[in-house]
């Protein structure tokens, strides 16, 4: 999987991952709320659609279109970090984060992403990612996970919930 902007296509499908340094922590979970805000102040900033995510205590996964004619899936996903962080309570204050303003103390260096090929490809990735805290042992089953898309209204994944 690619780990820089260059793989991003305007108007593209993409699987996306993201994890936090702290791979005990339950922070995003604990935070969905934040977390659901930063992305709506990005989605405001640079529009695109969530096709499927999920959230899960350490890391989460989903599926995004970029708008046709626009390219820049890294500037969203800085953005969403930035928000996160500010907004998080008791997190370290601003000085701590690194002088090249791309990297979070929260997160992973890189977020992994790889471009879906077709709308099946599409499909297949909506379903992993709302099979994922079965796989995990969260939950038995998808629709009993609190934090995933799979509860969205036209959902065409797993199934309704």
């Amino acid at each position: 999987m690619a780990t820089h902007h260059d793989t991003w296509q305007a108007g593209g499908a993409f699987f996306f991952s993201a994890h936090l340094r702290d791979r005990s922590s339950r922070l995003l979970v604990e935070h969905a709320q934040v977390l659901g805000l930063a992305f709506r102040v990005a989605q405001q900033a640079y529009p695109f659609r969530i096709n499927a995510i999920v959230v899960l205590p350490n890391h989460l996964h989903g599926v995004w279109t970029l708008p046709t004619g626009d390219e820049d899936g890294h500037r969203r996903w800085l953005r969403i970090q930035a928000v996160f962080d500010r907004q998080l309570p008791g997190q370290p204050p601003r000085a701590m984060v690194r002088r090249d303003r791309c990297v979070r103390p929260l997160w992973h260096d890189h977020f992994r992403e790889h471009r879906l090929r077709d709308a099946e490809d599409v499909q297949r990735h909506v379903a992993y990612v709302h099979d994922l805290p079965v796989e995990q042992g969260l939950v038995r089953d998808a629709c009993e996970w609190p934090y995933s898309s799979i509860h969205r209204r036209g959902n065409t994944g797993s199934g309704p919930c």
